[in-house]
């Protein structure tokens, strides 16, 4: 059974995919040979994916509407992702091209612009794949399932079940395509009670001329802007012009972020954090906070007694929160259970 490796390895519909290059020096650090086999089998699987179309289900337990969207994704990592429904919802566009995210709220006239994120490098996707692989392996247990049809493709079933109840995700259901490694469908469920299943409807691999839409944003949308290529600030800069209300992220150790750079734009509360190696990348951006709404689009959690909401993207994940004044957005290419562990530090300190 070719596929068992992806679900320890999967990150909520969150794994990047990159090209089959597979550097001889990868397996160096490893010396379980089944770690290897599982690994390496899980690589080769979502190297296949060139492209794919689909429509994506996501309902929650305590709702009856579910959010509808419609999934374009192109390797190494770009993807663009549009909702359908529901009307309340409908065109709130995200993607991920060029190095750029863009989070546009259509219906409120909101956006947010990410550049320059570090280029993936020839093995970043295997480093990406191990990484998570090891986390899922500390943290969850696997449990095999009986496979089903979901899209009309082979899924091979397994249950990711945590090791201890200090985690969000206390369980995942999960099932992946037989041939591509890819979640079709998976419940979560979490330490609050809430459960959030996610479904693919259709789906269809490796289409010729496959291109991703491109974002138009309207001449009246609010922008938030960021740029990363530009330099950051200095410790001393940092000191004088970023909020001491600000409280970053303590990074999860397993990722080994080599790169941290800050920046700081008008008022001391606008800022931004960028952790990143050649295969995980952590981007933190606040702002000044009235305590407004938070965004509709996730899955609502608590982390403590402070409201958030995580949002699950092909490449990448989110969490958005309000804390002391100002508001969180993390994102994040690592396993969406140490990004919530990493804003609940910050929730904790502030």
């Amino acid at each position: 059974m070719d596929v068992r490796s992806f679900i320890k390895t999967a990150a909520l519909m969150a794994i990047s995919i990159s090209s089959a290059f597979l550097p001889s020096y990868s397996f160096a650090d490893i010396t379980n040979n089944a770690d290897k086999f599982w690994i390496n089998r899980t690589y080769d699987n979502l190297s296949k994916i060139k492209n794919f179309q689909a429509v994506t289900e996501q309902s929650l337990s305590n709702k009856v509407a579910p959010i509808i969207s419609d999934v374009t994704f192109n390797a190494p990592t770009n993807f663009y992702q549009i909702v359908t429904q529901p009307e309340s919802l409908k065109g709130f566009e995200t993607s991920y091209s060029n190095n750029t995210i863009i989070l546009h709220d259509r219906i409120n006239k909101q956006a947010i612009t990410v550049k320059g994120l570090q280029q993936p490098k020839e093995g970043s996707a295997f480093e990406r794949i191990k990484g998570i692989y090891f986390y899922n392996k500390e943290y969850y247990e696997q449990e095999f399932t009986p496979s089903i049809h979901v899209a009309d493709r082979l899924s091979v079933g397994m249950d990711l079940v945590a090791k201890n109840d200090k985690v969000e995700i206390k369980k995942i259901e999960a099932f992946v395509d037989y041939h591509y490694s890819l979640f079709m469908q998976a419940n979560f469920i979490f330490n609050s009670g809430l459960e959030a299943k996610i479904r693919n409807t259709s789906m269809a691999f490796n289409q010729d001329g496959l291109l991703l839409p491109t974002i138009k944003l309207a001449k009246d949308t609010r922008i938030t802007s960021w740029d990363l290529n530009k330099k950051g600030l200095s410790d001393k800069q940092i000191s004088q012009k970023i909020s001491k209300d600000i409280v970053w992220p303590e990074e999860d150790s397993i990722w080994e972020f080599s790169t941290h750079k800050f920046y700081q734009q008008q008022d001391p509360k606008n800022a931004a954090a960028y952790y990143y190696n050649d295969a995980f990348f952590l981007i933190t951006l606040t702002r000044a906070s009235n305590s407004e709404d938070l965004s509709s689009l996730g899955i609502p959690l608590p982390l403590g007694d402070t409201p958030a909401r995580l949002t699950q993207y092909p490449a990448f994940s989110t969490v958005e929160f309000n804390r002391n004044g100002i508001h969180y957005t993390l994102l994040s290419n690592t396993q969406p259970e140490s990004l919530l562990t990493m804003a609940k530090g910050i929730v904790s300190e502030s």
